[in-house]
């Protein structure tokens, strides 16, 4: 994670001839609460935790604060994870769509209740995929399989309902800004850090080796 401070571990940011207030960075503070840094990014974002933000964008977190935190949250195991993330992806995409219905109307096909439960199973795995290709660095390799075979599948489906291949890429890329506003929280985070800039190029790849997939199955029919 690219928020180190120049001092190994803690830092404080006041002079000494005024109470002292330890800071850590992001990295830091997620160790001491024990969560993944898109868990504390979220919970600062909505208000739920204070952060300071240093000139350069990045977010510095007061110790004692997050002593406050533990506190307040102590026996409730409110800690997000990544099923959370999936539902809230899923959660978005369903409302957008509704919002979206009549511009979104090109790429949306009708199918059979059995064939309709099994694309919407397909689309909440390629979420899980993609959230886990971020957090998880050592099962990358097989998210990225997993997920070219889903996109493959929904190629093949698309074509065969009649749907053009502008609109299936249109779909793989609505689906792509309902993703990264879930695992960036775009809509509260005006500041992009090191760390954004990171999670948006694993996005950015995986979404692309997904969308090559979309195409090719498309063509294959």
């Amino acid at each position: 994670m690219s928020e180190n401070s120049n001092s190994a571990g803690i830092q404080s940011l006041n002079s000494s001839s005024t109470p002292s207030i330890t800071w850590l960075t992001l990295k830091e503070a997620c160790d001491f609460l024990g969560v993944h840094y898109t868990t504390l990014r979220s919970w600062a974002d909505k208000g739920e935790i204070s952060v300071f933000r240093t000139p350069g964008g990045h977010r510095r977190f007061s110790l004692a604060d997050l002593r406050r935190f533990l506190d307040e949250r102590a026996g409730h195991g409110n800690q997000t994870n990544p099923l959370v993330l999936v539902d809230d992806a899923v959660g978005r995409t369903v409302q957008a769509i509704h919002e979206n219905r009549q511009e979104l109307a090109g790429w949306q096909y009708n199918l059979s209740d059995d064939a309709h439960e099994v694309r919407r199973t397909r689309g909440r795995r390629l979420f899980a995929l993609a959230i886990a290709h971020v957090l998880k660095p050592n099962q990358r390799e097989r998210t990225i399989q997993e997920a070219i075979q889903l996109g493959r599948e929904y190629g093949v489906e698309a074509a065969s309902s009649g749907v053009t291949l502008a609109e299936t890429g249109r779909a793989v890329q609505f689906f792509r800004g309902q993703l990264v506003q879930t695992l960036l929280n775009q809509e509260t985070s005006a500041i992009q850090d090191a760390d954004d800039l990171r999670i948006r190029r694993l996005i950015d790849h995986f979404l692309d080796e997904v969308l090559y997939a979309v195409l090719d199955g498309f063509e294959s029919v």
